[in-house]
């Protein structure tokens, strides 16, 4: 890939990469129950020589960061919009697979790697639908019927929410567009966190997915590693006293401004600083000593990360590596007793999670100890199978951007789903 094609990758949206990177794209906009608008990237299959994309496959100045109240008031009327205009029969001979991102990312991050590496263009040559999710609050789903992102109660949500609510509108919209009555999931990070969370609070969605891989899973976060989330995780109580406040309730937020200037400094920078920073950057929060991330990728994930999250979610997260427990968010003594009816936050019931469940973790990964996957697999009552990565420094980050992540990790997840 020559240098001007990857400064143009630094700008596109998901449909326009997924478009130049020679497939179908789609874009789909989905309802919660609560009031937000969630979009939904699909990659319906591979160009061939005979097809050819028109306006109806791809529009890409929908995509936008900052919301636009007039196209808020569209989509309130509309119940169920996609770009594309669809025949009324708009079920797919290929089986669905609904794939969900980490904190801080996006649709983007499954298809920077490229058409030869990266997992959504793997499941597609393997014969998927694939559907890739963006949680509310990141850059490409902002929206919602009453509030914008600049108030408070926009940002009123943690992981519960996106397990309780994203999840089961993205899988029932799934289900009717395909016509199928199950479909698979693959979930990175918080999005096995979410899975969990609408497995144990909502288990009849259990009769929906066939089988759910889990790509370095969190629940139990106790006995994580990363040297930052050890430091910063004693001062929680102050960033939930900032958030409300202070009025700052949306961190690390997406713009275009942002993503030219990173791309700006890392290809002007001396090469040994820039990949020092980046480096550590990463490897302080996913682990050290991976040979996985190329320098070269930097400008690119930059380009699309961090795609923005709620402060209450760091805050919920924070709030389980202190109490070691898997339970709804913790809103103090009083609180609680109005809320759950108890003076402590319940705990998820993994239990109720009836999916077959496929984990993958690497040893290597700061984030997930492999003593609070060891939970995570003693209380799921169908793994059907534990896999550790076989490069020893793979971590958290790796099974987004990795060089070998498609040998190491992909592929394998082809080979889980397919037993499905």
């Amino acid at each position: 890939m020559n240098e001007e094609t990857k400064e143009d990758e630094i700008h596109m949206t998901t449909p326009e990469l997924i478009e130049h990177h020679g497939y179908i794209p789609e874009t789909h906009y989905i309802w919660t129950e609560d009031g937000y608008c969630l979009t939904v990237h699909r990659i319906i299959g591979p160009k061939t020589s005979n097809e050819q994309l028109t306006d109806s496959n791809v529009t890409s100045n929908t995509e936008q960061n900052v919301t636009d109240d007039s196209e808020i008031s569209t989509l309130l009327n509309v119940d169920k919009l996609t770009l594309n205009e669809k025949p009324e029969n708009n079920s797919s001979s290929r089986p669905p697979v609904i794939v969900n991102h980490g904190v801080l990312s996006s649709s983007a991050d499954w298809v920077l790697l490229g058409p030869q590496k990266a997992l959504a263009y793997t499941l597609c040559q393997a014969g998927y639908d694939v559907w890739l999710v963006n949680a509310r609050g990141n850059a490409y789903s902002r929206k919602h019927k009453i509030y914008t992102p600049k108030n408070r109660e926009f940002w009123d949500f943690s992981y519960h929410e996106v397990g309780y609510y994203d999840l089961p509108a993205i899988i029932d919209y799934v289900l009717e567009e395909t016509a199928n009555s199950e479909l698979s999931y693959v979930g990175y990070s918080q999005g096995t966190t979410a899975f969990y969370v609408m497995g144990s609070e909502r288990p009849e969605y259990n009769a929906k997915v066939k089988v759910m891989v889990s790509l370095a899973p969190i629940a139990f976060l106790y006995n994580q590693q990363s040297p930052l989330l050890k430091l910063v995780v004693h001062f929680y109580n102050l960033v939930e006293w900032g958030s409300f406040y202070c009025n700052i309730h949306h961190w690390f937020p997406h713009s275009k401004f942002q993503a030219r200037a990173v791309s700006t400094i890392i290809r002007n920078a001396p090469p040994a600083l820039t990949k020092s920073f980046c480096n550590c950057w990463f490897h302080i929060i996913a682990g050290f000593g991976s040979n996985q991330l190329d320098k070269d990728m930097f400008p690119l994930i930059f380009g699309h990360f961090p795609a923005g999250v709620s402060a209450k979610q760091i805050i919920h997260y924070s709030q389980g590596i202190v109490s070691g427990a898997f339970r709804k968010f913790d809103y103090g003594f009083s609180q609680n007793l109005k809320k759950y009816g108890s003076s402590q936050p319940p705990k998820y019931d993994l239990r109720k999670v009836k999916v077959p469940v496929a984990i993958f973790y690497g040893e290597n990964d700061s984030l997930t100890h492999f003593s609070d996957v060891q939970k995570i697999i003693d209380k799921l009552p169908n793994v059907i199978e534990t896999k550790k990565i076989e490069y020893s420094k793979f971590n958290h980050v790796d099974f987004l951007w990795g060089r070998d992540a498609k040998k190491l990790v992909y592929n394998n997840v082809v080979a889980v789903l397919k037993r499905f």
